[in-house]
């Protein structure tokens, strides 16, 4: 009920759009072949509009129009985020588990359902929730061939309120995944995801005439991802919404669309010690050619003459893989890197056998590193990565820069 210029107190409608947009600096960094730290960094924009109507749809004026609601738009940083990603192969599957907190920076207000009933103009949009909540999820993917599925699920937790008296609701993501390339620089994936907040509470009341009383959306989503070089890629997403429930009068949800900018690169050298050096038996196994269990047929792959200098293949991602015939797990990554071949025909592999610590290729190349032992170079012959490690996990981390 407002008070109508030139009709006094009437049923007002209103009605108002909401532009939200959210741009994000993620970064992180992988600091074991299992662990990455990360953060996130919200920067928000809030751009309103309101229009009052009557019943009839008309569009009329009221007494004080700017006490619940302006035309304005507003900025500030959200509350960023600070994870660590865990991540394992089992099997045929890759499990990941991030945890972390998001840290109470972006701004609060004060209750505007107090204010608003003492007539006095109030903000209802926070840019955060002003306590530390607790965030966790977990993720699952597998191939099969080119085509990479994956299941994944995020929550973010209030588990009290803050000193205005505000706690947000309760936050949860769930969502299945399928990605695929298309040639060597495209990527894309669709995503089916469910999203569900709980109702926020003022001073542990659930206001139902306005503001987030609880709803769940359900979206489909479309997402191409473009390579520019081997480290630096583009990417556009659209989510649209198929379902929504809501509980109380609440914002209906249009088209979400985002943008990303993104690029990797190595910090740490990749001679650090996997444990795998001494895995290994030197009895009946010389000899013994481990690496023709391998289907290498119609790729480009070759050996090469380990005492010579690498020479990365021109316009190809170029993947030169330390072995010995000794090495179990050098076997497991021949498999490995066939199927990363096949399924990405940019790559190129080149095979260096060492045969042993004191082979001039072992004293060239690997120093002090253990195997089994990569180095890939881009398309322009840049070193993009050097790395010892388990077989899968190298495997892993080449597709990422083909990817």
């Amino acid at each position: 009920m407002e008070n109508v210029i030139g009709a006094g107190p009437s049923t007002v409608i209103h009605d108002q759009d909401i532009a939200n947009n959210e741009s994000r600096l993620v970064a992180e960094i992988g600091v074991a072949k299992w662990l990455a730290f990360g953060v996130v960094i919200p920067l928000r924009v809030f751009d309103t509009s309101i229009r009052y109507l009557d019943m009839s749809g008309q569009a009329v004026d009221i007494e004080n129009p700017f006490i619940h609601h302006n035309n304005q738009t507003l900025i500030g940083l959200g509350d960023p985020w600070l994870l660590g990603r865990f991540a394992r192969k089992l099997g045929d599957f890759t499990v990941g588990a991030r945890l972390g907190v998001a840290l109470p920076v972006g701004r609060i207000e004060e209750d505007p359902f107090e204010l608003g009933d003492m007539g006095l103009a109030h903000e209802h949009s926070q840019f955060g929730a002003g306590i530390v909540q607790p965030l966790f999820g977990f993720d699952v993917s597998r191939s099969f061939g080119k085509l990479r599925t994956e299941l994944y699920a995020l929550s973010i937790q209030s588990l009290y309120e803050n000193r205005n008296g505000y706690r947000a609701g309760d936050r949860y993501a769930a969502g299945l995944g399928a990605a695929r390339p298309l040639g060597d620089s495209w990527r894309v994936r669709a995503t089916f995801e469910m999203q569900a907040e709980t109702a926020e509470r003022w001073n542990g009341v659930v206001q139902t005439e306005e503001g987030n009383t609880g709803r769940i959306d359900l979206l489909a989503g479309i997402e191409a991802t473009y390579r520019v070089t081997d480290t630096w890629f583009l990417a556009a997403q659209a989510k649209l919404p198929v379902y929504t429930h809501v509980v109380g009068g609440q914002l209906d949800p249009s088209l979400f669309v985002g943008l990303t900018v993104g690029t990797t690169f190595q910090l740490f050298g990749g001679e650090e010690d996997h444990a795998h050096g001494d895995d290994h038996d030197h009895g009946d196994e010389h000899g013994h050619d481990d690496h023709a269990k391998a289907d290498w047929t119609g790729l480009d792959m070759q050996a090469v003459d380990g005492a010579r200098d690498l020479v990365p293949v021109p316009d190809k991602i170029t993947v030169f893989d330390f072995w010995a015939t000794w090495c179990k797990p050098c076997v497991v990554l021949d498999g490995e890197l066939a199927e990363l071949a096949r399924k990405h025909p940019s790559i190129a592999v080149r095979k260096v056998d060492v045969a042993d610590v004191d082979s001039p290729a072992y004293k060239k190349h690997l120093r002090d590193a253990v195997i089994p032992h990569v180095k890939v170079f881009g398309r322009d012959g840049k070193l993009l990565l050097e790395l010892s490690g388990d077989p899968h996990e190298l495997a892993e981390a080449i597709e990422k820069l083909v990817k």
